[in-house]
């Protein structure tokens, strides 16, 4: 990687259960995103909480 600019960045968090992807964060989006039922509940969850995103 070799870039200036600070769009070329993306930060990804990911959280995994027996190898299954649950739910995502991803810096592009601003938000999480839900991969299962339980993972929809959780990312709606975090949306939900003031600030959490902005961090």
């Amino acid at each position: 990687f070799n870039s200036t600019e600070l769009k070329d960045i993306e930060l990804i968090y990911s959280q995994y259960y027996n190898k299954l992807e649950i739910y995502r964060f991803t810096s592009s989006l601003g938000k999480f995103v839900g991969y299962s039922e339980y993972g929809v509940k959780q990312a709606k969850y975090f949306n939900d909480l003031p600030g959490e995103v902005a961090q």
